[in-house]
């Protein structure tokens, strides 16, 4: 076994053993045909109030009714309350899960079953956790069969993870079944959870591909935001879609990321389309309320631009020359839509599609982080940028069950960067009708922009524009 991997488990337990933590403990253990689970949970010290599934449809599915011999458990629809349990009482129950296997295909009709589960409706987890208490599960698998989860593993050579302390309802994705699961190393202590199909084509250069994302994260914030990061890689074969059709990212008990990837692109396609940058860089603000998604959002599309020019897989030119054209083409998307002031856009974009609406949330955010970096970076004399106060934000305020605000976050972000930067632009662009000017930033950077269709920009040496990129 790997010193590192060792040095993860000690440091873990290290941490649960100087405190007076409780350590709850599930066992699960999962059949042949990951059909059934059978669950044993044994609570240290005294038992939550509640234990709680998503939706009561997981009382349908339960083989065995949940039975403890320390105390009476009663079933509340999706709850079951265990409060009046003696201390240090275990329970045992068993669940069908057959309703999650995934469909399978004329390509796939040899493969094992695979257990799909987005919703959770048969593992009762205590309805709040502490942030001191820990959520241990131990999983017992079919010798052909692997587990993916956004959960911590304690040891690469077991399936005993940590759960994390984000909300369960805040969505995740747990595979069991017969695919491949790798765990390629992103830094020290740092590891990404990669699940695809034992059959996908290119797996070796798509999971290269995922790890050089992850270290451009990591190159770009001094280290990278989490222990593990899950990822599942979705393979499909359809012309004409793009390498990387979709993406998207979750925060339940932890961070996930799924990828639709169409494996007859060459691999330097998959280096040039900007989805994965994208989801990655998720992971570096605090879950937001929705009407502040373009926040979220904006960090996201302004740093897959900076990722791919600092990873040298777009050249800087390239790399301004598409961020300046997608703060071009929203504002004139703009100018066919309703004015509104960006926080109802932003709470409104969700309600059927909208383009000019879904642009305007990525890229005024977009915008709002790339003139807070510029500012950030001229009144320091170059010394400190946005991915120095992200850094500081990493290390405080990432994990955790808090939904901020957007005001509360710049707030934060003044506070670590010393400054109302933030916060001065939160409220020029929040109730802003319009999409704020940014030529006179580009000239901050030290770029110089075509006359015309037929010139390119040019970057001055020694700008800002270039220290963003390296």
């Amino acid at each position: 076994m790997p010193l590192i991997i060792n040095l993860i488990s000690i440091a873990l337990f290290g941490m649960i053993s100087c405190t007076n933590a409780a350590v709850h403990r599930y066992q699960i253990e999962i059949d042949q045909k990951i059909a059934h689970a059978t669950v044993n949970i044994c609570f240290d010290g005294i038992a939550p109030k509640y234990l709680a599934v998503e939706s009561k449809i997981g009382n349908d599915d339960l083989v065995q009714f949940p039975h403890s011999e320390q105390g009476n458990i009663e079933i509340q629809g999706r709850y079951w309350k265990t409060k009046h349990l003696a201390d240090n009482a275990c329970i045992d129950y068993k669940v069908n899960i057959e309703r999650y296997h995934a469909k399978r295909s004329k390509q796939s009709k040899k493969r094992k079953n695979i257990a799909y589960i987005e919703d959770n409706t048969w593992l009762w987890l205590p309805e709040v956790i502490s942030q001191s208490d820990q959520i241990e599960l131990d999983f017992q698998l079919p010798k052909w069969a692997e587990i993916s989860t956004p959960w911590q593993q304690v040891n690469f050579s077991e399936y005993r993870f940590l759960l994390g302390h984000q909300p369960q309802e805040w969505g995740y994705t747990l595979m069991i079944g017969d695919f491949k699961v790798d765990h390629p190393k992103v830094a020290n202590g740092h590891y990404l959870n990669i699940a695809s199909v034992n059959s996908m084509p290119k797996s070796v250069a798509i999971n290269q591909w995922l790890t050089d994302i992850a270290k451009g994260i990591e190159h770009y914030l001094g280290s990278y935001p989490v222990a593990q990061t899950q990822v599942i890689v979705i393979a499909k074969n359809k012309p004409k879609s793009g390498p990387v059709p979709w993406g998207d990212f979750s925060r339940g008990n932890g961070f996930g990321i799924r990828f639709v990837v169409m494996i007859n692109y060459e691999m330097e396609k998959f280096y040039t389309d900007w989805t994965a940058a994208h989801e990655f860089s998720h992971q570096l603000l605090p879950k937001l309320h929705f009407d502040d998604i373009w926040l979220s959002e904006g960090l996201s599309s302004y740093l897959q631009y900076v990722l791919m020019g600092q990873m040298g897989v777009l050249s800087e030119e390239k790399a301004w020359t598409r961020l300046y054209s997608a703060f071009e083409r929203t504002e004139k998307s703009m100018a066919k839509s309703k004015a509104e002031a960006l926080l109802e856009t932003s709470k409104n974009w969700g309600e059927g599609y909208h383009r000019g609406r879904r642009m305007r949330v990525y890229w005024s955010g977009a915008l709002m982080f790339l003139k807070a970096d510029v500012t950030l970076r001229e009144k320091s004399n170059g010394q400190i940028g946005l991915n120095d106060i992200l850094l500081k934000l990493n290390q405080c305020c990432i994990k955790g069950p808090k939904i901020w605000r957007g005001k509360n976050l710049v707030k934060q972000l003044d506070h670590l960067s010393a400054s109302i930067i933030f916060s001065k632009l939160y409220r020029e662009f929040a109730n802003n009708p319009s999409f704020p000017s940014y030529d006179n930033t580009f000239i901050q950077l030290g770029i110089i922009l075509p006359m015309n269709d037929k010139q390119t920009l040019v970057i001055k040496q020694d700008s800002i524009a270039r220290s963003i990129m390296q």
